[in-house]
């Protein structure tokens, strides 16, 4: 599903299926859109369950399961937010009450996203503010289950994370986080731990 230059949109009870190992079967792609408010649908499919590109504001997920494929994404294509050596800035975005389901990296936001493995180091990317990640419980499919990498140029801010529990599928053990150059709160139980700062 695609929302482009969308606003005041309510996704509701909707289920998204493709097989496990097929590329690029995002369940909702959303670009130049506001005020998205996605509510009790189940996404499983193999790549992002919800991925935010450029121009997008104020989006709410909630009572949704994901898995398996990615989780919630900030990047992707040549026009997405978290792109290495993108412009632009996104905020202010909630995502609650999700269930993940060997989930590929459920919580995910990469400035220096390259789907090719060979892209030029760069520094910089989207400006990424106002994150909020509030009860969300299941599994990840590789080891590291939360990933928060941004650059020391343009760190991002407001990352809040409150009640997260994420093992890793592999016979219940315990995933990793890897974060980079962000800050924010964290509040309850994280799992994973996770520990925000910006680099000096």
């Amino acid at each position: 599903m695609t929302l482009f230059r969308c606003s005041q949109v309510h996704v509701d009870s909707v289920s998204v299926t493709a097989p496990a190992d097929s590329p690029n079967t995002d369940g909702i792609n959303m670009g130049n859109s506001d005020h998205v408010y996605i509510s009790s649908c189940s996404f499983q499919t193999g790549d992002d369950c919800v991925s935010i590109l450029s121009g997008t504001t104020d989006v709410n997920v909630t009572n949704t399961t994901c898995g398996p494929g990615h989780g919630i994404r900030y990047n992707c294509t040549t026009i997405c937010v978290g792109l290495q050596g993108g412009m632009g800035k996104a905020n202010g975005f909630l995502f609650e009450n999700l269930k993940m389901t060997a989930v590929r990296i459920p919580i995910d936001i990469d400035q220096f996203y390259c789907p090719q493995g060979n892209c030029p180091t760069k520094d910089g990317g989207v400006s990424i503010t106002d994150a909020r990640f509030v009860n969300i419980h299941g599994t990840s499919a590789d080891k590291q289950a939360i990933q928060i990498l941004c650059s020391q140029s343009v760190p991002c801010r407001g990352i809040y994370l409150d009640d997260v529990t994420l093992y890793w599928d592999k016979q219940n053990s315990q995933a990793q986080s890897k974060v980079l150059n962000a800050e924010g709160t964290i509040v309850g139980d994280v799992v994973p731990e996770v520990q925000l700062g910006i680099q000096q």
